[in-house]
Formats: C-alpha cells, structure tokens, sequence
C-alpha cells in the first residue's frame, strides 16, 4: 500500500545546469544529496517532506525524463517576477485568474515547465 510521496525525479544531461538554475536562479533550498553536489540532489522546503530530486542521466546510462510541469507558490508574484528577470530569465505575462490565482509560466533549461502562483 502506498503510504506517501517522495520525490519527483528529474533525469537530466545537463544536471549540474539544471540544479545551479533551481538552487541560484529559482532560489528552492537545498535539502540533501544522495551523489554530490550536481546529481542525486535534493531540492525543497521542508525536510521530511516531498522533493525535486535532480540525477544525471549519463552517470546512470537512462533517458532524459519527458517535460514536468512543476508549480510553485509565493507571496508577491510581481516582486517574484522582477527578481527573476533581473537574473535574464524569460517568462509569459502575468495572468490574474477567476478562482483566486495570480500566475506566470516559464520554463528551466530541460523545457520543463515552471508556474509561478500568487495565491489570493
């Protein structure tokens, strides 16, 4: 019987890339690493708690994951959006939305896709 969820598995070609984006550019804290500091890290914010798990896809000889769609929360999406643009990342116009969202979208160097929620 299933008694909780882990960890999203990311298996990536460019997975030092790709922490450095979540760690420095997303800013999600770091948690643990199960390898070293550019595979088999694990990302989130709370310990105990499920997390964005980064691997290298060439040190375990498998495919690249297929595009996630990961959403993430915060507090102030305009101030969120203009930190992130300050580090050249690209990214859609703000949508407000009728059920109490406030989002944007963009994607990591993988193609996966980020939501940004601001939640009302």
């Amino acid at each position: 019987m299933i008694t909780g969820y882990y960890c999203t598995n990311i298996f990536s070609k460019q997975a030092k890339e790709l922490i450095e984006f979540y760690r420095y550019i997303l800013e999600i804290p770091f948690i643990k690493t199960d390898v070293d500091d550019s595979n088999g890290v694990y990302l989130g914010f709370i310990e105990k708690a499920p997390t964005l798990c980064i691997w290298d896809c060439e040190v375990f000889d498998t495919q690249p994951t297929g595009y996630q769609s990961f959403v993430f929360q915060t507090e102030n999406l305009d101030s969120t959006m203009k930190h992130l643009k300050k580090n050249g990342v690209s990214m859609s116009e703000a949508i407000r939305y009728d059920w109490g969202t406030y989002e944007v979208r963009l994607n990591d160097i993988d193609g996966n896709e980020i939501v940004i929620v601001e939640i009302a």
